[in-house]
């Protein structure tokens, strides 16, 4: 076996087997890592910890991926870690890159320095001294202008109310005539004091326009530099599939939202991964992508948890890699549930308790939903809030459009009080007792390489704010460490609970069960079991609650 990058397994105290591959090779977008892989990610930070300046550098944050294959009789693993390092792989630990674009002499690098030399350029015009003394001129100008202009207002104010004053004393004509002509006069002086600055700022303007000429020209230049070099780079992107075919980015992302691949396409593990195999004839078992290191501010990772590869970079890229493999099936390990239960119901709204498992509204791909349900059960159902497909509990349906109107305003109000309850994994490092509380104040939007992932932004997230507190007695049957949350939402961000539960800025422990943002479960342990709102018709104040079954 000369490949270094094809491992074997190592089996603790050198004896026993090992698990048996899977059937079919798992869908890296939903999936619970396969013991052969929980053996390779081990066997890959046992290389971490045993090597100095690998550890320093992963320790920062990465994703690293993982590969079981069959080669030549014997199955192993390849090991990748998504974009670039800042240190050389002399040991030949991981598998290379699709396209090596790094090259120091090579095209990519040479316009590269050509788009950061354009770079320094603009930043120099942008920040001269000419031109930064041109700017407090013109600043100093329309100040000027102002000032002057104002003044000479407040003369004219006070002359025109002399002049008021003079006409009410019965002038004669001569008088009159020498008050309309002050008047005059004084309108147009105020004509030529704005012409005056008018031009003094057109001849600023005129001198600015020669550095703001130069720059937009280098601007578009360099705009003009990066789209080709970047489509340079997506057509040396060539990625092979299972059947040996061969597509480059650009012809990939074809058909995508963009037209264009993300930057960083083609980067992340997988592809790395099956790439490396494919070309080297290895037969691809099963796949695992884990995160090492210090957890990011913005998005969901913690140290050695695995997740689901990206959406927005890998999907179209391994819908072609893994065409015409033998995929699992992983709708069959879903929770499928078809029923709801009415809890109340009148003529203007049904209350029900949907079930983990179902959608509230119809899905691009599964028309199986609360609202679906209703339907077929004779209702008109209308939409004013949902449920995660995950999440079980309480939703109000309004039958009638004034109804629906009335509760949406009392969403958008803020007056409907929706109370969940949550089972948290344990905390690290963190002990909570009875009685402790919170409040969670983190702004999310949608991750746009990922979604439906959320992920905070504080730049263009939307405020999300959830009350938690400690909920005691809490019921048995709860793991080593895991604690039981009410948790009460200010705003109705899409997975606010979810994100403001795991991320490492709110309680940086996930809700149990949650395949998005923890580890996949028999189902999400969360409930919402409190419903309060004002009934659209009697005016009356409605309030629902039903204890969570997890």
């Amino acid at each position: 076996m000369t490949d270094t990058k094809f491992h074997k397994f190592f089996i603790t105290g050198g004896e026993g087997q090992l698990p048996s591959p899977p059937e079919h090779f798992n869908n890296p977008f939903d999936y619970k890592p396969h013991p052969l892989c929980l053996l390779a990610a081990e066997q890959i930070t046992t290389f971490i910890k045993d090597n100095n300046e690998w550890n320093i550098t992963l320790s920062k944050g990465k994703m690293l991926g993982v590969l079981v294959v069959e080669h030549q009789g014997q199955t192993g693993f390849l090991a990748a870690y998504s974009g670039q390092v800042d240190i050389a792989d002399t040991m030949g630990y991981f598998v290379p890159p699709v396209f090596d674009y790094l090259q120091p002499d090579g095209h990519f690098k040479r316009h590269e320095a050509e788009i950061s030399l354009l770079n320094k350029t603009i930043s120099e015009l942008e920040s001269a001294t000419d031109r930064q003394q041109l700017f407090e001129e013109i600043k100093k100008a329309q100040s000027d202008a102002l000032h002057e202009i104002d003044a000479f207002r407040q003369v004219m104010y006070k002359s025109k109310a002399t002049r008021d004053f003079l006409r009410q004393q019965n002038p004669n004509e001569e008088e009159l005539l020498r008050l309309e002509h002050e008047s005059q006069h004084e309108k147009a002086t105020l004509v030529r004091i704005k012409q005056k600055w008018k031009k003094l700022q057109a001849e600023l303007d005129a001198r600015m326009a020669e550095y703001d000429i130069e720059i937009e020209n280098l601007k578009h230049e360099r705009q003009q530099r990066s789209e080709e070099l970047q489509a340079w780079l997506f057509r040396h992107f060539v990625i092979r599939n299972n059947r040996g075919e061969e597509r480059d980015l650009m012809d990939i992302f074809k058909y995508s939202p963009t037209g264009m691949p993300p930057s960083g396409s083609g980067e992340c593990c997988a592809p790395k991964l099956l790439q490396y195999a494919f070309i080297q004839g290895m037969r691809p078992l099963c796949m695992a992508e884990f995160w090492w290191g210090e957890s990011p501010k913005n998005i969901i990772r913690r140290h050695f948890d695995f997740y689901p590869s990206c959406r927005g970079k890998c999907l179209p890229i391994l819908s072609f890699m893994l065409d015409g493999m033998n995929l699992e099936n992983t709708h069959i390990r879903r929770r499928r549930v078809k029923d709801i239960e009415i809890i109340y119901e009148d003529e203007s709204l049904v209350v029900l308790l949907k079930p983990s498992g179902l959608l509230s509204v119809p899905g691009k791909n599964d028309k199986l939903s609360v609202f679906n349900i209703l339907l077929e059960r004779g209702y008109t159902p209308k939409v004013v809030h949902r449920l995660d497909m995950d999440t079980s509990g309480l939703l109000v349906v309004p039958r009638t459009v004034e109804a629906h109107h009335h509760l949406q305003r009392q969403f958008f109000n803020r007056t409907v009080k929706k109370r969940y309850v949550a089972i948290v994994e344990p905390m690290v490092g963190i002990t909570l007792e009875e009685g402790d509380h919170g409040t969670i104040d983190l702004p999310l939007c949608p991750d746009p390489f990922d979604r439906p992932r959320q992920m905070i932004d504080y730049e263009y997230g939307k405020r999300a704010i959830t009350e938690w507190r400690v909920i005691s007695p809490q019921p048995s049957g709860l793991g080593s460490g895991e604690v039981m949350l009410s948790l009460v939402p200010h705003t109705g961000r899409t997975h606010q609970l979810r994100v403001h539960c795991a991320s490492s800025e709110g309680l940086a422990s996930p809700i149990k069960g949650d395949p998005l943002y923890g580890h996949r479960a028999e189902r999400l342990c969360l409930h919402a079991e409190y419903l309060e709102f004002t009934h659209p018709v009697t005016g009356k104040r409605m309030r629902f609650s039903v204890p969570a079954k997890f």
